[in-house]
């Protein structure tokens, strides 16, 4: 039996799939509120009305090294340590996107856009729910 030489595996992520899993765990994690994209995001959202996990979200990749820089735009609870919260959403996305893809977290940076109460926040939520059924 002559052995078969072995297949050369690769696999590539694009970048919106570590984004969408920055975003996503950042989201779940205690005093985020939101994840802020730029004003393009934020228009592209209302306009498609999709849940876009990765808004608010930008990396660096290097396929060749395998690592990610990523780069996020938060609303976070008022009156929670905003470090604290890094330290957490580092944590976090460094386990996922490891778990998931193999890939080394080498940095993260947390830009916090506004820091609001969960009141605030659900009053923002709701007027922008208002918003969006009266445009339609």
């Amino acid at each position: 039996m002559d052995k078969q030489p072995e297949a050369t595996q690769t696999i590539i992520f694009d970048d919106m799939v570590l984004e969408k899993i920055a975003g996503k765990t950042a989201s779940e994690v205690d005093g985020v509120l939101s994840l802020q994209g730029n004003l393009i995001d934020n228009l592209s959202d209302r306009l498609t009305e999709s849940d876009r996990p990765q808004s608010g979200v930008d990396i660096e990749l290097d396929d060749q090294q395998k690592t990610v820089a990523i780069e996020l735009d938060a609303i976070l609870e008022y009156g929670k340590r905003a470090e604290e919260i890094l330290t957490k959403v580092t944590s976090k996305i460094t386990s996922a996107v490891t778990t998931m893809t193999g890939y080394r977290v080498f940095e993260v940076k947390l830009r916090v856009k506004d820091m609001l109460t969960k009141d605030e926040w659900q009053q923002r939520q709701q007027s922008s729910r208002s918003k969006k059924k009266k445009d339609d």
